[in-house]
């Protein structure tokens, strides 16, 4: 029995970078699982902790490889943590961070706060920013000396690149809190939060859907902390030797995306 059908499976969470694609091209067999996937009626969502790009910008670059997603089904950490931070007050935001949060936020009924007016700040928020300053850094911490309640769109400590792996947001938050002694509320993969947002959107409960990605630490954690279903792709971060010395262990590890059509 095809092992989508034996577990339930109604949703397909993917992970992007280094799953769907690796850098600007497609993971070979990509297209066609999502195309078979959603011509079997199955709910396909894709769930990335960068919050730099705007669900927009990650669908044009989809489509440019020749696979079609609409912005809709794209949930990455900044419209994440856009859509969690919606149950408190609409207020104002000290932000660090790339386009990709600032329009989340704003398209959330947020004020950005300009770089001299964080102390009036009621949230300051931390994603990858990659023209970060000290004074940037210094002004969250103040903010939130100051009382503003600190959120992480994901604390992933570096991403890969070109010319080897570079600071991630998780680096810049680590740097807030060892000023100011405070943790940040974190949205992106790992945590449930995420999790919880992206079941809600594909209208399934947690033992219904499969998250699939390739980093032990983020993806697969994420959907251990869930109760969902979990899938390692060995086309990114992780190689199969890193299984043996992680404590995060996927329900299945497949070479690949394209893999997932034998078994549907």
């Amino acid at each position: 029995m095809a092992i989508a059908d034996k577990l339930g499976f109604r949703a397909f969470i993917f992970d992007l970078d280094g799953c769907v694609f690796r850098g600007s091209k497609a993971i070979p067999g990509a297209g066609e699982t999502i195309s078979l996937l959603r011509k079997m009626g199955r709910k396909v969502l894709f769930l990335t902790n960068n919050a730099t790009e705007t669900p927009e910008s990650y669908s044009r670059k989809l489509f440019g490889m020749g696979i079609p997603v609409p912005p809709e089904e794209i949930i990455t950490s900044a419209v994440a943590t856009a859509l969690f931070m919606r149950k408190w007050k609409s207020g104002r935001v000290y932000m660090i961070g790339e386009e990709g949060l600032k329009s989340a936020l704003e398209g959330a009924g947020f004020t950005i706060m300009g770089e001299g007016a964080s102390a009036d700040a009621d949230y300051v928020v931390c994603g990858l920013d990659r023209a970060v300053t000290y004074h940037k850094l210094a002004q969250a911490g103040l903010a939130i000396q100051s009382g503003a309640k600190f959120i992480a769109t994901n604390t992933d400590p570096s991403y890969p690149a070109e010319e080897g792996y570079l600071p991630g947001a998780g680096a810049i938050s680590c740097a807030i809190t060892k000023t100011t002694g405070v943790k940040p509320l974190i949205i992106g993969k790992p945590s449930k939060r995420i999790m919880g947002i992206a079941l809600k959107k594909a209208g399934v409960k947690s033992e219904e859907a499969v998250i699939i990605g390739d980093s032990l630490e983020t993806d697969i954690r994420a959907g251990i902390n869930a109760g969902v279903y979990t899938i390692l792709v060995l086309t990114g971060v992780t190689k199969r030797e890193d299984l043996s010395r992680s404590k995060n262990v996927p329900d299945l590890v497949l070479e690949s995306i394209a893999d997932i059509q034998a078994l549907i």
